[in-house]
This record gives C-alpha cells, sequence and structure tokens, in this order.
C-alpha cells in the first residue's frame, strides 16, 4: 500500500512539472523562427536547386527583437543571374516574430556588376 502511494505522489509530481513546462513554452511565444518561417513558404528551396545558402542572424543572442534571414540561391537555370539573395526581416511583437518586409536582390553573370548584389534586375 505504502509503494502505491509512492508511486502515485511520484507521478502528481511529474505531471505538474509537465504543466508548468507547458506554461513556460506559453510564455515564450507559439509562433515559429524566422528561419522556420521561411522555410515553410519556400518549400521549393529543400529542391531542385545546385546551391542554396540559408543564414538567420539576430540582433542580440539574449531576448533578440529583430532578426534576418538571408537566402542565397546560387545556380541558376538563368544564364544572365549568378545568383539571387532574399532576405526577409523579421521584427519580435509579443512573443511573436512578424515579417517587416523582403527584399530580392540579384548578382548578375554580365555587364558593369558582377562582383556584388543589386536590387536591379540583371540584363
Amino acid at each position: 500500500m505504502l509503494r502505491v502511494l509512492a508511486a502515485a505522489v511520484i507521478c502528481a509530481g511529474v505531471l505538474s512539472g509537465c504543466a508548468t513546462t507547458q506554461k513556460i513554452v506559453n510564455k515564450v511565444g507559439t509562433s515559429e523562427t524566422p528561419l522556420a518561417q521561411v522555410l515553410k513558404e519556400r518549400p521549393d528551396l529543400r529542391k531542385n536547386l545546385a546551391t542554396v545558402e540559408i543564414r538567420q542572424y539576430f540582433n542580440r543572442v539574449e531576448s533578440p527583437t529583430a532578426a534576418e534571414v538571408k537566402v542565397t540561391e546560387t545556380g541558376l537555370m538563368d544564364d544572365s543571374v549568378r545568383s539571387v539573395r532574399t532576405i526577409y526581416r523579421f521584427k519580435h511583437v509579443d512573443g511573436d516574430w512578424e515579417r517587416t518586409s523582403t527584399q530580392k536582390e540579384y548578382q548578375c553573370q554580365r555587364g558593369k556588376n558582377t562582383k556584388t548584389f543589386q536590387t536591379a534586375k540583371c540584363p
């Protein structure tokens, strides 16, 4: 009888710990990270491209308020474009990551500017 009572007390303690963990998770926020949001929106990044580089940046390590995800696609089926870089900017508002802007930049194969990215489309 004492063993059953001890087991019941341990189970109650473990279950109350799970409830506490759930409360903490709810306080952190329910939105996905900026990187997860970009990958969800762009399933094409997982296939069909020669090279994809994805980088996620935060404005600070602890309690970030801003984030940026840079997706650079290289090896495209376009003879005028060497790479396309898409920059997704996010802001942390009320525990959720909200996208504030998206910017697309191009690195051209030919023309005057072939070393850096530009917002104008390639010739």
